[in-house]
């Protein structure tokens, strides 16, 4: 009886560390993409830039520089 106990959870086992390391390669393939189509620097400088830029022109000054 133990040996069937312990038969099923290394299958758990294998199946869960499959799904690991699916999630992982995916992961990997999507950030390297990323990568090599230099994809962080324009999500920056179409996205995360003008949206800063409008949020900090809309702030009220005290000084004018």
């Amino acid at each position: 009886m133990r040996k069937k106990c312990s038969c099923k959870l290394l299958k758990l086992l294998g199946k869960l560390l499959g799904k690991v390391a699916l999630i992982g390669l995916i992961g990997f393939v999507l950030t390297f993409a990323l990568y090599i189509t230099n994809g962080e620097n324009k999500l920056i400088y179409y996205v995360i830039r003008p949206w800063l830029n409008k949020h900090y022109d809309s702030q009220v000054r005290d000084r004018k520089v």
